[in-house]
């Protein structure tokens, strides 16, 4: 497999980011694009992009025998049924973050991949970037002792609240579309299975959390201290504090170019030491996610060891879990 060709379900915003960062992959290539609402919609993402195929139905995207490897950005709901179309179509799938609407579906969604055994990787492109890589090479030397505390903020000002946002109806919420960066950030440094989970968010007059702040405390003692707001701009920064220093990930650290790495002694004479990594962005960082999902695809593996589904999972029962404590559920669930 030289190239690898690729289908996109649901022309939007995300959507185009991920399609501009295909561009700038070697080995992508934009085969086709589907909208199950509007084939004109379809076509002028198409155009727009250098997409050869535009479709106006599941059906006949799905039956293309070019489209390599699916990528879905649509609403939350409709996460779990499209991913488990493609793999009875024979595709492998990258689903947007969230993954789905709770545990449940991705347990359904994560069973369906093994079973088809075809590739499944939650788009959560913030893992995928040059300077996450770094941060784990730093943590993995242990470059900073100990863990011991992790803090990560997201927050913008949505001014209008007319937006899937701020809609339950399609799985709307601070927590799904930004508080999951900052939870999947803290799974990445202390893993998915902490052992207490305590929550509380502001429900607005649209009945979704607007803001939020989850802490979450490990088998080892570790805490997390992580908060999300749609109703104010924010540092949008991470820290990950150990027993020997701290790095800082610089705002937005979702989409971060560089790191702090500060090593410091404060009980002896030794100087402090500091590492500064800068790392630029090559084209939108979701160009990132895809070339591990290619790599993935080459190398005959089912899913990332960057992001196992397990992991992907985990988060995802940790939403649950503070949406249960809120006493926010969807519709359907």
């Amino acid at each position: 497999m030289e190239k690898v060709r690729w289908g996109i379900v649901g022309p939007g915003w995300v959507a185009e980011r991920f399609a501009t960062g295909i561009t700038y992959t070697e080995d992508g290539v934009l085969e086709a694009v589907v909208s199950k609402t509007s084939l004109a919609k379809a076509q002028a993402f198409a155009e727009a992009h250098g997409i050869k195929k535009a479709y106006g139905s599941y059906e006949e995207f799905l039956a293309d025998a070019d489209i390599d490897i699916v990528y879905i950005s649509i609403l939350n709901p409709a996460h779990k049924q499209m991913v488990l179309d493609c793999f009875k179509a024979g595709k492998p799938v990258v689903c947007e973050k969230p993954f789905a609407l709770n545990a449940k579906e991705t347990a359904e969604m994560i069973e369906a991949a093994r079973e088809a055994k075809l590739f499944l990787m939650e788009a959560m492109w913030s893992r995928f970037l040059p300077i996450a890589q770094t941060v784990r090479a730093w943590l993995d030397k242990g470059a900073i002792g100990e863990i011991q505390y992790v803090r990560a903020d997201h927050g913008f000002l949505f001014e209008d609240h007319s937006t899937r946002q701020f809609d339950r109806k399609v799985g709307g919420g601070a927590m799904m579309d930004l508080g999951v960066y900052a939870l999947s950030f803290a799974s990445m440094v202390l893993g998915h299975q902490p052992v207490e989970i305590k929550s509380m968010a502001t429900i607005g007059d649209t009945e979704v959390d607007e803001q939020s702040v989850v802490l979450l405390r490990y088998p080892k003692g570790q805490i997390a201290i992580l908060s999300c707001t749609m109703l104010a701009e924010t540092p949008q920064e991470a820290w990950i504090v150990g027993t020997k220093g701290f790095i800082k990930v610089r705002m937005p650290f979702m989409n971060a170019d560089r790191a702090t790495l500060v090593m410091e002694q404060k009980l002896t004479d030794e100087h402090t030491a500091v590492e500064q990594a800068v790392i630029p962005i090559d084209g939108p960082g979701y160009r990132y996610e895809a070339e591990e999902a290619m790599r993935c695809l080459k190398a005959g593996k089912l899913e990332s060891d960057v992001l196992p589904l397990d992991e992907t999972l985990g988060v995802m029962k940790i939403m649950d879990e503070v949406r249960s404590q809120w006493g926010l559920t969807y519709p359907g669930e």
